[in-house]
C-alpha cells in the first residue's frame, strides 16, 4: 500500500499539480466552504479554524450559532469538509515529495515524510465526527465529545504546521544546495 502510495505521489509530483491543488483549496477557502456552512452570513468563531480549545469554549461557540447555522456547520462537517481535507493533504504530499527529492537526494526519510500530512488529513476526519455529533445533538452536551474535538483539532494543526516546516526546510535545502 505504502509503495503504491509513494508511486502515486511521485507519479503528480509536479508544480502544475500543486497549482491544480492549491487553487482547489483556495476555492474551498473562499466560496464553497463559507456558502455551504452559512460561516459567509456571520462572523462567529469556526471551531476547526481554533488551534487549541477548551469544552467549555468550544460549547459557548455553538450556542452562538442559530439552529440553522448548526444544522448547516454539522452537513459541511460530513460532507464537503470530507473532499477538503484530500485536497490540502495532497497538496501538502506534492509539496514534501517535490522539495524533499530535490533537497534530499539520498532520502531515507524524504518518503516518510510525504504522508506526514495525512496524519492531519485523518484528525481531521475524527474532528468532523465530533463536531458532527456536538453540533446535531445541541442542546444536549456532550463534554468528552468536545474535549476529543479539541484533542484532535490541536494535532491536526500540528502535523499540518509540520508539513509546512518541512516543505520550508526542503525548499531551503533545494535552493542552498542547487548552487
Amino acid at each position: 500500500m505504502k509503495a503504491k502510495l509513494l508511486s502515486l505521489f511521485k507519479k503528480w509530483a509536479s508544480w502544475k499539480s500543486v497549482l491544480f491543488f492549491f487553487a482547489l483549496q483556495m476555492l474551498f477557502n473562499i466560496v464553497i466552504m463559507p456558502a455551504f456552512s452559512g460561516s459567509n452570513q456571520h462572523d462567529l468563531p469556526t471551531l476547526d479554524l481554533q488551534f487549541a480549545y477548551t469544552p467549555e469554549r468550544a460549547y459557548e461557540i455553538v450556542a452562538s450559532y442559530t439552529p440553522e447555522m448548526r444544522q448547516a456547520a454539522a452537513f459541511t462537517r460530513l460532507t464537503l469538509d470530507i473532499i477538503y481535507p484530500i485536497i490540502y493533504g495532497m497538496m501538502l504530499s506534492l509539496l514534501l515529495m517535490l522539495t524533499f527529492r530535490r533537497a534530499f537526494v539520498s532520502r531515507p526519510f524524504a518518503d516518510a515524510a510525504v504522508f506526514l500530512p495525512w496524519g492531519g488529513v485523518l484528525f481531521d476526519y475524527l474532528e468532523n465526527i465530533c463536531f458532527a455529533i456536538i453540533f446535531l445533538a445541541y442542546p444536549q452536551k456532550y463534554p468528552f465529545i468536545a474535549q476529543l474535538a479539541a484533542i484532535f483539532t490541536s494535532i491536526k494543526w500540528s502535523l499540518i504546521g509540520l508539513s509546512f516546516v518541512l516543505i520550508v526546510v526542503g525548499g531551503v535545502k533545494w535552493l542552498l544546495t542547487k548552487k
